[in-house]
């Protein structure tokens, strides 16, 4: 005997008016003492859930500035946008968070140049219950998922750049200077400038440099946060009547239950489904600290007299 239980549903919200105040910016409360003033869009005729903040271009190139060797500073290009206000970068050198320009005018500001860059709100959502029996056996197995959402993955942010106050994040491997854009030398630990030595020894970076001022959300951070999970699986055994009746038992099984068994999914953070330190509800699906559910498996004995 096999059943299977099906369900969708399927999200839609839409804010529908807000007063005299058409719009305005709702800020999560982990970016308070580090982020911009407002990492969420509320306005009327959107959606609960618009993560609003900068489009990443990756870091700034050697090719992007002039350099003095006199006295070992470097300066921006004619017609290379700048973004040294919003990261705070304590040297904005080549190898610095590059943030994209989107009106045109070179400078990138909170006012004119940040956008919708993530919606929290999933496509649709679901579960698959199955259920089956044969000769006294049992199994049955939850599967859940979500689809089409986006995480502001607050972790991955903040923990790899050197604003705040946080300890330990040179922990991360995210900011191990094989991979990160490094103004060190290794061997002297001096603050190397040059222009050859500088890109001789971050010939294999891949990403900017941690030593900024401001963890402005970019959508870098914001991923996929779609999700198919195995929940939970049970497999059963009931022994024969015949056998229980002669200790006058009517039933006796024993069973064994997983749960959180295995999870399909592209984010890169401990766990897909997060909705944590919000302040409000006008912020959902923010990763910041979350501690990651854990599997766990019991075993069990059901009597029924």
């Amino acid at each position: 005997k096999l059943s299977i239980a099906f369900n969708i549903g399927f999200n839609k919200n839409r804010i529908e008016r807000l007063g005299e105040t058409k719009q305005w910016e709702q800020s999560s409360d982990w970016t308070d003492n580090s982020g911009p003033s407002g990492d969420f869009l509320v306005k009327e005729g959107g959606e609960i859930g618009l993560m609003y903040g900068y489009e990443t271009e990756g870091m700034y190139t050697f090719d992007d500035f002039n350099y003095n060797y006199d006295d070992g500073t470097y300066k921006l290009k004619d017609g290379v946008s700048d973004n040294s206000e919003i990261i705070q970068a304590k040297r904005f050198w080549p190898g610095a968070l590059k943030l994209k320009d989107q009106d045109g005018d070179f400078k990138v500001t909170s006012a004119n140049d940040r956008v919708v860059i993530g919606n929290a709100n999933p496509k649709h959502t679901g579960g698959i219950n199955l259920m089956a029996q044969c000769k006294g056996f049992d199994f049955s197995a939850f599967f859940n998922w979500v689809y089409g959402n986006d995480i502001y993955n607050a972790n991955k942010l903040y923990f790899s750049s050197f604003a705040g106050t946080q300890y330990f994040k040179n922990l991360l491997n995210i900011m191990n200077s094989d991979n990160r854009f490094t103004y060190i030398n290794k061997t002297t630990g001096e603050i190397i400038s040059d222009p050859t030595e500088l890109a001789a020894m971050n010939e294999n970076a891949t990403i900017w440099s941690p030593a900024i001022a401001r963890d402005p959300l970019h959508s870098w951070a914001i991923e996929d946060g779609s999700f198919l999970r195995l929940n939970n699986v049970t497999i059963g055994y009931s022994l024969p009547k015949n056998i229980v009746k002669k200790i006058k038992v009517e039933q006796l099984r024993v069973y064994a239950t997983g749960y959180n068994l295995w999870i399909w999914t592209n984010y890169s953070g401990y766990d897909p489904e997060v909705d944590t330190r919000r302040s409000t509800p006008l912020t959902p699906g923010i990763d910041w600290c979350a501690y990651p559910r854990s599997r766990s498996f019991n075993i069990g004995l059901n009597v029924t007299f």
